[in-house]
């Protein structure tokens, strides 16, 4: 029996989640009977979504959803959880078929029986759940294109997120206000991040933007006005010195044109969150100590913030900030910043399984809690950024994301710097919806939507996926096996051809250093063809599969690789000249 799908909307805050309906049901099957699955938008007055599934009669006999939700963003969401059901439902083997582009798609094979009928109303578990992923250091989300942005952003709202975070990042970048160019890197890159909030602000999410205060332009860096930098005091990057006063006057004006421009530009914005390190801070004698230094230097860009929009909060970002720092920020907190300060992130990054459970009892109720979550790694920092392809830290983020309640935690903001977290990404805004979902069932959920997999080779994915947590490299060579044999039942969008590429040459890239580790000792002849290739397919997830160019600051290649990787430079013995990338901070 094939199925096709009919649309209706009753307000104009479903349009987006009625295109991707029509975009994404599951398609054509086999048979000639059809099945007519009815969807309908209408508001409700509902925190979250509601579902209602039911059969109809007479000639338009079929199934009947309606979704209810008085937000975009939760429309999408439904439609998620109904994508989710149906693609369930649906699952009896790999499926094929075209878009629909009109009111009705055609689908794959399903009965009625198949589809639980009923209604589920969901409201989301954490209040805020944003993705921080900012456009920088020719990163994913600084090379991609519209649709892949408008793809990226698509799923992870139909995931239940809430938010969508960047930082117009100074770094390397001439002031594009003052260009001394036609065309400079930084013009075309906050035109691209301007365009990015306007795609998240259509599909219903809110806008965040994160502010690291004192970093400045390249053309900025003067003598005279630029920051001592002390990675002892954790300060590194472009900075300003807050406590030079022409310096300071730079600071605000970059602050002033950003947030002109924004306006101009018809950007909504929910909020902003302030970091004071990396980038930031200055070590010099007048700013220390530094962080009450911050403070003051937040109040006052806040106040430029909200001579534009006026209702925008603030939160404050903890990471590397120490305790006593947290002391000063609840002071803040009761003083210059009460009417618009809106929570403290605590930082849960690298060995991180849960928040304090005596967070509460450290900070008291002064301050409203949220949690800034790194998901740029799986169980830990050992496949970090742009290691190894993709990320699975399912238990570890539904462990973090569980502690939340006990603390009254209402807000998640992940970070991440390729599409390598696309998988976190997605599980994370499930889990933020529901924290007790069964990880295994949202990888099906994955597998099914983003890489179009069913029955059989759906459940080997999903089983490798969630191994690949562990970054056990004995068990890769046995992943690539499975991953290979699946290969054929594969089906991705046109606009993420890296979504299941990402995942065989984790696998490759593992079972290769594994193996180059086990014969190490018998000598760099020995294990030096499979450096070699190695190499050439790191290479390959780089630039065929990940599009990257120019990286820069933390994505630096050569410390992208294993620890092997020093003794095959040194067997190479190359003339390196006069240049020395930077020191990173350890914790980067």
């Amino acid at each position: 029996m094939k199925m096709r799908v009919v649309c209706t909307r009753e307000t104009k805050m479903a349009a987006e989640a009625e295109r991707i309906m029509r975009e994404r049901a599951p398609l054509s099957g086999d048979g000639a009977d059809v099945l007519t699955l009815h969807v309908h938008y209408r508001e409700e007055t509902l925190d979250g979504y509601g579902l209602e599934l039911s059969e109809i009669g007479g000639e338009s006999a079929g199934v009947r959803a309606i979704i209810g939700a008085s937000m975009p963003r939760n429309f999408i969401a439904g439609t998620g959880e109904l994508l989710r059901r149906l693609l369930a439902a649906t699952d009896s083997g790999p499926i094929e078929g075209v878009n629909g582009s009109s009111g009705e798609c055609a689908s794959t094979e399903v009965q009625a029986g198949e589809l639980a009928l009923g209604r589920w109303e969901r409201k989301a578990d954490v209040q805020e759940r944003i993705h921080y992923m900012p456009g920088h250091f020719g990163n994913s989300f600084e090379v991609c294109w519209s649709g892949e942005m408008q793809r990226y952003l698509e799923d992870l709202t139909l995931a239940g997120a809430s938010g969508y975070g960047d930082w117009f990042d100074p770094n390397d970048m001439p002031d594009p206000y003052h260009s001394h160019v036609y065309h400079s890197t930084s013009m075309f890159l906050w035109n691209r991040k301007k365009e990015w909030l306007t795609i998240s602000q259509r599909l219903g999410l809110d806008n965040v933007l994160v502010i690291t205060p004192n970093v400045g332009f390249v053309d900025q860096m003067r003598p005279e006005w630029v920051g001592v930098r002390d990675h002892t005091k954790q300060v590194q990057g472009q900075v300003l010195c807050p406590s030079n006063s022409d310096a300071r006057k730079v600071i605000l004006h970059n602050y002033s044109q950003l947030f002109a421009d924004l306006k101009a530009s018809g950007i909504n914005l929910h909020k902003v969150v302030y970091a004071p390190y990396d980038d930031g801070g200055c070590a010099c004698e007048r700013c220390q100590p530094y962080y009450p230094v911050f403070l003051q230097l937040v109040c006052e860009v806040q106040g430029i913030v909200q001579s534009y929009y006026p209702d925008v909060q603030a939160d404050i970002c903890g990471w590397w900030t120490s305790p006593e720092e947290r002391e000063q920020l609840a002071q803040f907190v009761e003083g210059p910043a009460k009417s618009w300060f809106g929570s403290f992130q605590y930082s849960a990054t690298y060995g991180v399984y849960a928040l304090p459970s005596d967070l509460r009892s450290v900070i008291g109720e002064r301050m409203a809690l949220g949690c800034f979550m790194h998901i740029g790694f799986s169980r830990d920092r050992g496949d970090v950024y742009i290691k190894t392809g993709i990320h699975s830290a399912g238990e570890r983020m539904q462990s973090v994301i569980r502690s939340f309640s006990s603390l009254r935690c209402t807000g998640v903001m992940t970070y991440n710097e390729s599409f390598g977290d696309h998988y976190n990404a997605f599980v994370a805004s499930r889990l933020g919806y529901y924290a007790e979902e069964d990880v295994y069932e949202i990888a099906s959920f994955y597998g099914r939507m983003i890489l179009g997999l069913r029955g059989a080779s759906l459940h080997k994915l999903v089983v490798v996926l969630l191994e690949m947590e562990g970054l056990d490299a004995t068990r890769a060579a046995a992943w690539e096996d499975t991953l290979k044999e699946i290969r054929r039942d594969v089906r991705v969008s046109s606009l993420q051809p890296w979504a299941y590429e990402h995942i065989v040459l984790k696998a490759r890239l593992m079972a290769l250093d594994e193996a180059i580790e086990r014969h190490l000792d018998n000598g760099i002849e020995h294990v030096l063809p499979d450096m070699e290739r190695r190499l050439q397919v790191s290479e390959q997830l780089w630039r065929q599969v990940y599009g990257f160019g120019v990286l820069r600051h933390i994505l630096i290649p050569d410390r992208m690789l294993p620890d092997w990787y020093g003794k095959y430079r040194a067997h190479k013995a190359r003339n390196e000249g006069l240049l020395r990338t930077g020191a990173m901070h350890q914790d980067a």
